[in-house]
């Protein structure tokens, strides 16, 4: 039986002193149910975690999409200890970079110059920076979510702080909707078109051709926001995968196995701006130690093999959550959602029930059989057959407690904790 003792007295400590307890709204109590989750991890090992403790968990969280290669990896760390011992952040440039800017520049099909910084709004917010002094317009088009900033979340529904007049010059477009978009480049003159060019099931055919196409012929910029689908999909992204490369391009999250980097990518006559008056500057954006984390990380990424793993692991897990959706009758309830290499669930209100109430019953589910995850999974090269058959013994009894729920149309005495909460809800029951 798992005890999260420690975790709840860490857990009522830190809400004193840090708001929601953690450092990213996903990462925070709200997303699990509370009382009966961890909420604070102390070592990982492939794709493995522990927390405070003692339990053990198969991570099909990967730290929100950094680890990609798997936790206490031997070759990043060698690297990292090697650069340690030397120094992390100096007054002069590391050799890192240099290496680090080429490799990049090799294997991102768009990328002809490379700026880094550190967390992917960081590279978002780069990228629509020189898009906007290079078009010499201020009107931003996005389908996605692109980070913290003003420019990007006063679009969403949890802008409060944002100047209305930022807020403004921010508009959403429907992903896989041509006419959508054409509609908004119509109707202002636009700098930037950025989108993460894989959502839910990913682009219908031809979409992302037609969306460069339309950008350019509107005289808007074209980003791609891989800071999720980088290294994830494809060494080169969505971009390599559907061969269509945008003008700019945002990386981060999978390229350094956990340690903090982004950056911004893309046409020379682009990213040259920075050079002349468009200011793209950070203190830690030289990091050394992340940068030899990340050059360890793209050299196993490149092995033979890699993303065939990947993909034979996430069908898998794909196919087995259909099966089970069928099995017990949830079609309109649950269904999945996503490629192979990062899909799961999206799940549906019923009767008097929420979503929510049915993403409880299964989180809670989950967990209790070792299974750390929201809806969504993220794979890394440790999880084999053995960890994704147990992900789906799991779902499978967490799809039986749903069955329940739903024919009873009543959560009460099947949760043992609080609800799942999170920041950013859908707009549906």
């Amino acid at each position: 039986m798992q005890l999260f003792n420690k975790s709840q007295q860490l857990l009522e400590r830190e809400l004193k002193v840090s708001p929601l307890a953690a450092q990213t709204f996903s990462k925070s109590y709200r997303y699990f149910c509370r009382g009966v989750a961890p909420s604070y991890m102390d070592r990982g090992e492939g794709c493995y975690i522990y927390d405070v403790d003692g339990n053990k968990f198969i991570d099909f969280m990967c730290a929100l999409g950094p680890i990609t290669i798997g936790y206490n990896d031997s070759d990043v760390n060698e690297a990292v200890i090697n650069q340690v011992n030397k120094f992390a952040s100096g007054s002069l440039q590391s050799e890192l970079e240099v290496q680090l800017a080429e490799k990049l520049c090799e294997v991102i099909p768009c990328a002809e110059m490379v700026r880094f910084v550190k967390n992917g709004g960081d590279a978002t917010t780069a990228a629509i920076r020189l898009a906007r002094a290079y078009t010499e317009r201020e009107v931003v088009l996005m389908s996605g979510y692109h980070g913290m900033n003003d420019w990007s979340i006063g679009a969403s529904q949890n802008n409060k702080g944002v100047p209305k007049a930022v807020c403004e010059l921010t508009h959403n477009f429907i992903y896989n909707d041509l006419e959508d978009l054409e509609d908004k480049l119509k109707a202002d003159e636009v700098a930037a078109v950025i989108l993460e060019p894989i959502q839910s099931n990913g682009p219908k055919e031809g979409y992302l051709e037609e969306v460069k196409e339309l950008s350019h012929k509107y005289g808007a910029i074209l980003i791609f926001d891989e800071v999720v689908s980088g290294f994830h999909y494809a060494l080169g992204g969505a971009q390599e995968l559907f061969d269509v490369s945008p003008d700019l391009v945002a990386f981060g999250k999978g390229m350094a196995n956990g340690y903090p980097i982004s950056a911004v990518a893309g046409r020379k006559d682009l990213l040259q701006q920075i050079e002349h008056g468009v200011f793209i500057s950070t203190t830690f954006g030289g990091d050394s130690i992340s940068m030899a984390a990340s050059l360890a990380t793209i050299n196993k990424l490149q092995q033979p093999g890699f993303y065939d793993h990947i993909i034979k692991i996430g069908t898998m897990i794909h196919d087995g959550i259909q099966k089970r959706i069928d099995k017990y009758g949830l079609n309109g309830i649950l269904s999945v959602s996503g490629m192979p290499q990062h899909c799961g669930l999206v799940f549906e209100g019923y009767g008097s029930l929420s979503y929510l109430d049915i993403q409880s019953v299964y989180s809670q589910t989950m967990i209790e059989n070792g299974i750390l995850v929201f809806a969504i999974y993220f794979l890394n090269s440790h999880h084999t057959e053995k960890e994704a058959q147990a992900y789906l013994e799991a779902t499978e009894k967490a799809f039986a407690l749903i069955r329940q729920v739903v024919d009873k149309d009543s959560v009460d005495d099947i949760l043992k904790g609080g609800k799942v909460d999170p920041v950013f809800k859908r707009n549906i029951k």
